[in-house]
């Protein structure tokens, strides 16, 4: 895989959870530029992008975590759905495999976020980070 595309699977990754989730989102951070290592043993490039809801006003944080939860089963990643400990746990869930290497989706009160690493691309993590 060429870095351009696990750049731009990783931010249309992203993008298409906060839809499943609902609301309005705007970008946080990325995508950043990561080293991993490919199945040859040789050094790659991996990129994390990261989106908040703009306003949380009347969500519903259980129905959006199984909403994520499900788009993110129909793309193949395994899934795991948390909560919190405390007197108001926050639920969440994180993924692994499909389109990406990682993902999760926090759901707490005013500061949603989903976040995602991309498959392990081609290219060198240095030369693409000072050309970006």
């Amino acid at each position: 895989m060429q870095p351009s595309e696990a750049k731009q699977s990783v931010v249309d990754f992203v993008e298409q959870s906060s839809s499943a989730a609902g609301g309005s989102w705007e970008h946080l951070s990325g995508p950043g530029v990561r080293e991993c290592e490919q199945p040859s043993g040789a050094t790659g490039t991996t990129f994390v992008y990261v989106m908040k809801r703009a306003d949380t006003t009347g969500a519903d944080a259980k129905t959006d975590v199984q909403s994520v939860s499900k788009h993110w089963q129909d793309l193949g990643i395994q899934v795991e759905e948390y909560q919190s400990g405390g007197a108001n746990p926050v639920p969440g869930v994180r993924g692994r495999g499909g389109p990406v290497t990682s993902a999760s989706f926090n759901a707490y009160p005013g500061n949603y976020q989903i976040a995602a690493t991309s498959a392990c691309s081609d290219g060198v993590p240095d030369k693409l980070r000072s050309e970006n």
